[in-house]
């Protein structure tokens, strides 16, 4: 199993190039970008730290080299800024994702992509629209929201994080929506209170600003790469596991023609089928909003 990195030597694409290669179930990891010399020096010091971790080879790439790439994850982006919203990286990024998807195109087969570059919703139906491939092959990454639904769940509640259960669906942004009323906790009800949640709500809600403020020029890059290589891994090793991806709709929750935050299980062909919880009236009516949103801004977009 071989997986391309185009970004490799920006934060996303090297973290979460190593994590997955320390976990030894990929043979290859191509690295692409047009820094040139900061990815090499990432080829030469990752390689040399996996082995010692696996048998997993890091090797520098162009585009012609991913032909017989499994998956392929985009993670390429113009530099971090302080933003209010994610969506502000629209016009920064269409720059990069036009041209990636035209390489990729050229040079690949169809495979499995995995598209980190923010807004990741936008993108990840534009590169459906500019490959034309079948749309479970193109998986948004968005875990982040319920990843951090469920560590705010943890710290409000007291319970561990690994025993909770639940998701965020919708846009990776302003538009997430926490499902509060599925969450569990070691299989059964989590059992959060109205304050609870109105905790938890602010938590999520304020993460971005907050670690927005600081103004680093830097992304959430561990906590991203924890997840992405949970997708990775699903691809690799046919897993099926359930993960939160933006996926292109085609009547889910009676939405077409706009790419979303939803569970999904995960496998070697991409999204192999959809695990979507029943949602409330106002959530679904939140959802439809949101929807609607995003379509305008793919209209927008010209896509």
């Amino acid at each position: 199993m071989k997986l391309g990195v185009i970004g490799g030597a920006g934060l996303l694409g090297s973290t979460s190039a190593f994590l997955a290669g320390t976990k030894g179930y990929l043979d290859e990891i191509k690295l692409v970008d047009i820094k040139e010399n900061l990815v090499k020096n990432h080829v030469m010091d990752m390689g040399q730290a996996l082995h010692s971790l696996s048998k997993t080879k890091v090797t520098y790439a162009s585009y012609s080299d991913l032909s017989d790439c499994d998956m392929i994850l985009i993670t390429a982006s113009l530099p971090e800024r302080k933003v209010a919203n994610r969506l502000e990286y629209l016009w920064d990024n269409m720059k990069i994702i036009q041209p990636v998807c035209e390489n990729i195109k050229a040079n690949c087969k169809e495979t499995v992509i995995i598209n980190a570059t923010n807004p990741v919703d936008i993108f990840n139906y534009a590169i459906w629209k500019m490959l034309g491939w079948d749309r479970k092959k193109i998986i948004g990454f968005n875990g982040n929201d319920t990843y951090r639904l469920k560590w705010a769940a943890s710290k409000v509640t007291g319970k561990a994080f690994k025993d909770i259960d639940g998701f965020a669906i919708g846009e990776h942004g302003n538009g997430r929506i926490n499902l509060y009323n599925g969450m569990t906790y070691c299989g059964a009800p989590l059992g959060h209170n109205e304050n609870d949640i109105n905790e938890i709500e602010n938590i999520t809600s304020n993460f971005f600003s907050e670690f927005n403020a600081l103004n680093s020029g830097r992304t959430s890059g561990w906590t991203s790469a924890v997840n992405i290589e949970n997708l990775i891994e699903a691809v690799a090793t046919n897993s099926g596991r359930v993960l939160e991806c933006s996926s292109v709709l085609e009547g889910e929750y009676g939405l077409r023609e706009v790419s979303l935050g939803v569970p999904v299980s995960v496998g070697a062909e991409g999204i192999l089928d959809y695990r979507l919880p029943e949602l409330t009236p106002a959530q679904q009516v939140r959802l439809n909003e949101v929807s609607d949103a995003m379509k305008k801004i793919i209209d927008d977009a010209g896509f």
